[in-house]
C-alpha cells in the first residue's frame, strides 16, 4: 500500500486529527458535540484505511501481511482501542465515566500513526528506542540527583505553608 495519493490522504487525515486534538479542551468533563463528531469521523477514516490495508496485504498469514509489520501493529492497536472506547460509550452508557475517560486517553496515540507513513521518522524512532539501554546509567544518576534535590526541598520548605490564610480571589496571604 504505497500509492502516493493514499499515503497523502492518510497524512492529511492525521494532520487534521492532530489539529482537532490540539483544540479540544482537556478540562471539559464531557466532550462537545464537535469532539464527538470528529472522534467518530476519524474512527471511520482510520478503520477504512485499516480495512483497505487488510484487504490488500492480508491479515497475518502471508509474508507481507498487515500484522507482520510492527508499525501496522501500532496502527491496529490504536484503531482497536478507539473501537473499544466507541463500543464502551455506545453500549456501556459511559457518559464520561472513569473507564471511558481512560480509554479516551488512547486518542492521544493517534498522531503516532504518522510514524508509519514517514520512513525517516521510523528511522529516528528506532534509533531513539535503541539508544535507551545505553542511557540507563545516565538515567540512574539523574534520578539520584532528582531524589537528593526533592529531599532537600522537602526539608527546606517543611511547614512554611502551615496555618497560613490565603485570600481566595487574589491568592495573597491574609495577615
Amino acid at each position: 500500500m504505497k500509492h502516493k495519493a493514499f499515503e497523502s490522504t492518510c497524512m492529511a487525515v492525521i494532520g487534521f486529527n492532530c489539529y482537532c486534538l490540539a483544540t479540544t479542551d482537556p478540562t471539559a468533563q464531557y466532550p462537545t458535540e464537535f469532539d464527538q463528531f470528529t472522534d467518530k469521523l476519524f474512527l471511520g477514516l482510520y478503520s477504512f484505511e485499516m480495512a483497505v490495508k487488510l484487504l490488500a496485504l492480508g491479515f497475518v498469514f502471508n509474508d507481507g501481511a498487515y500484522l507482520r509489520d510492527p508499525w501496522n501493529i501500532l496502527d491496529f492497536v490504536i484503531v482497536s482501542s478507539a473501537w473499544l472506547t466507541f463500543l464502551q460509550e455506545a453500549f456501556g452508557g459511559g457518559g464520561g465515566g472513569s473507564s471511558v475517560g481512560a480509554l479516551r486517553a488512547f486518542r492521544v496515540l493517534r498522531p503516532l500513526r504518522a510514524v508509519t507513513s514517514i520512513k525517516g521518522l521510523q528511522v529516528l524512532v528506532v534509533a531513539v528506542l535503541k539508544s535507551i539501554p545505553l542511557l540507563k546509567d545516565t538515567f540512574l544518576i539523574l534520578t539520584f540527583f532528582f531524589l537528593i534535590f526533592a529531599i532537600a526541598g522537602l526539608q527546606l520548605l517543611t511547614g512554611l505553608t502551615k496555618q497560613v490564610c490565603v485570600h481566595i480571589d487574589t491568592g495573597m496571604v491574609n495577615i
